[in-house]
């Protein structure tokens, strides 16, 4: 399966790091020592179980195939925290949203922490445009980081629970879930004036949107979960006129690296709990159905819980995980082709790849 070398951060010999049961060796069975951060990498935020106190932030030297445990608590001396869910790469820092915490984490790009800003409102997801990092929270605000001072300069209510955000033509489009409110979810899209920072409308879409993604064209694609009676859609938002539309396919995760093709993960269960899989690739030019099944023959060994790209490389990450053990990242190259995957932490939610 073509699948990569583990090791434990060096704090691993003195069993600070539960989340890792046995210190692991290197083919000459000699001790990973302190870690030194390679010119290619790619971090992985772990989330952890809520509640646990348990994220971690994991490392992959893509030169000699190696993965370090824990970067943030080897560099840092302490524990990322409780719950991680999104993580960004802007210029030379690193974002990342702790939802349980209230917190986010600002660190350079060897993981070293600059900033923590305390967030109430439990900070989810970000996104980046002109110098700014945009951050949406439970709470139903969005709040604008400046990245040179490093503290939240200004906030906009939007809807109900807003998830995931994408900055297009000088607006912010956020997906507002009302997941909170199950199951009366919200099925609305704030679009917010980034000059003004207001929000100047709500953009009616189909219920319990979530997960989002821009185009080089101006578009967002976006997939809106439906509940246990009506199924998710995805569908695309015209930003020129902010027309909504659907597309002929299902997902439950979606990612755009950089191109025309939209990789999703659909996850199906029937009146019986059986689980369907599908792994669907999509022309977002030609509006086609690429394949059902872009991962080939490649066999995951744990449900596949969000998928993320690098828009340079346009590597594609899959994070797998059964919520109990260590999940697994799967790597596949810009064409949807199989590469590699690497052992990283409790529930691998998002990769970022840095190349210095």
């Amino acid at each position: 399966m073509n699948r990569k070398k583990f090791y434990g951060a060096a704090l691993c010999a003195a069993m600070v790091l539960p989340l890792f049961t046995n210190c692991s060796k290197n083919d000459d069975d000699e001790q990973i020592e302190n870690p030194t951060v390679p010119s290619e990498y790619i971090y992985v935020l772990n989330s952890g179980n809520w509640g646990n106190n348990d994220a971690t932030l994991s490392m992959y030297n893509v030169e000699d195939e190696v993965v370090t445990g824990d970067i943030f608590e080897t560099q840092n001396g302490y524990r990322l925290g409780d719950t991680g869910n999104d993580i960004i790469v802007y210029g030379s820092k690193i974002y990342i949203a702790m939802t349980v915490d209230n917190s986010i984490w600002i660190t350079d790009l060897e993981a070293k922490v600059i900033q923590r800003i305390s967030a109430e409102g439990q900070p989810r997801y970000f996104a980046a445009y002109e110098g700014k990092v945009y951050v949406s929270f439970i709470n139903g605000n969005v709040s604008r980081i400046d990245t040179a001072t490093l503290a939240i300069e200004a906030s906009v209510k939007v809807g109900r629970n807003p998830e995931q955000l994408a900055a297009v033509n000088g607006k912010l489009y956020v997906a507002n879930s009302g997941g909170q409110d199950f199951p009366n979810y919200d099925k609305t899209v704030s679009v917010v004036d980034l000059q003004s920072f207001t929000e100047i409308k709500k953009i009616d879409v189909f219920l319990n949107p979530v997960n989002m993604a821009a185009d080089d064209q101006g578009n967002i694609f976006l997939v809106s979960n439906g509940d246990y009676s009506a199924p998710g859609v995805v569908q695309k938002i015209n930003t020129q006129n902010d027309a909504v539309s659907e597309l002929d396919v299902n997902g439950s995760y979606l990612t755009l690296p950089g191109g025309n093709t939209l990789y999703l993960i659909s996850s199906e269960y029937d009146e019986n709990f059986n689980l369907s899989l599908y792994y669907y690739s999509y022309d977002i030019l030609q509006n086609r159905l690429l394949s059902d099944n872009f991962k080939g023959n490649t066999q995951f060994l744990a449900f596949p819980i969000q998928i993320s790209s690098d828009k340079i490389s346009g590597e594609i990450y899959i994070g797998t995980s059964d919520y109990i053990n260590t999940g697994d990242v799967y790597v596949f190259d810009k064409n949807g082709n199989f590469s590699y995957s690497f052992e990283a932490g409790l529930n691998p939610i998002k990769a970022v790849k840095i190349s210095k």
